[in-house]
């Protein structure tokens, strides 16, 4: 399935959160996790990811409990690419910076970024909500 900016744009809903160690693991944090991504049609993206609480979490752990950010964005379908601008984050870090995605559409319509996370690389899967 071909990706355009009219199927980008609208509300998605988090399926998958896999993070890339540096050994090539994949790895699942615990917990169950949920996020809302949004893009509209003038440029603006809205992340909001969170999971449940872990009973004695790690220090580690406890950074991983969420992750909001609002951006613009620039789509780059010739790459295959979609660059977040942060404008506002819950990690100060965010802020300013451009971060690469690599995007697609899957087969099943549901979709498919990929790129650096704080630490590691981290991919995800969203359904697009009906609205």
């Amino acid at each position: 399935m071909e990706l355009s900016k009219e199927k980008l744009v609208g509300v998605w809903s988090l399926d998958e959160f896999i993070v890339h160690r540096e050994s090539g693991e994949l790895f699942k944090w615990p917990g169950e996790q949920n996020g809302t991504l949004i893009y509209t049609a003038n440029g603006f993206v809205s992340v909001a990811q969170n999971r449940e609480p872990l009973p004695n979490p790690t220090e580690e752990d406890k950074k991983r409990e969420s992750n909001f950010y609002t951006a613009n964005y620039e789509l780059d379908l010739d790459n295959n690419r979609v660059f977040h601008t942060g404008l506002q984050s819950s990690v100060a870090s965010v802020i300013g910076k451009r971060m690469a995605r690599d995007v697609k559409l899957l087969p099943d319509g549901r979709l498919w970024l990929s790129g650096k996370g704080l630490k590691e690389r981290v991919t995800l899967v969203w359904s697009k909500i009906n609205t």
